[in-house]
């Protein structure tokens, strides 16, 4: 089965979680970008993103999934999207996803949901939404 999913971190092409859960099951990549408000965690080495009016840049990638979605457990996992759990970090959600060429489609998305964890740990607006940039930058 395939699925699509917008991303905006380390599972981007080019970054340690695409190669380490998506390179061999992509089949397309495509620049995107969701309407949230973007952080970096340092101390997690990778951004979060929460509900806001920012732009936030990242790629739409349509995997190759088997029957049981596996690639899509990984992720969550990942994540660490347990439903229902007070361990909760992201919530995968479907969003709406601006491509570039003005079109919209809804995609899951993994928005943070952890509320203590950024009241209690160091985190760093990203203003113009675009992790990949932020990180070039440092």
């Amino acid at each position: 089965m395939k699925c699509k999913m917008f991303v905006y971190g380390t599972l981007m092409k080019g970054y340690h979680n695409y190669d380490k859960y998506l390179k061999h099951k992509a089949l397309s990549h495509k620049k995107a970008y969701i309407e949230g408000c973007m952080y970096h965690l340092p101390s997690k080495k990778c951004p979060a993103v929460i509900d806001g009016n920012d732009k936030v840049y990242g790629q739409v990638i349509e995997i190759k999934d088997d029957e049981n979605g596996t690639t899509l457990k990984e992720v969550d996992y990942l994540e660490r999207y347990f439903d229902g759990s007070d361990e909760i970090m992201y919530t995968r959600e479907v969003r709406d996803v601006y491509y570039e060429d003005g079109t919209i489609e809804k995609i899951n998305v993994y928005i943070f949901k952890n509320d203590k964890f950024l009241k209690d740990n160091e985190t760093i607006y990203i203003k113009n939404g675009n992790w990949h940039d932020y990180n070039l930058k440092k």
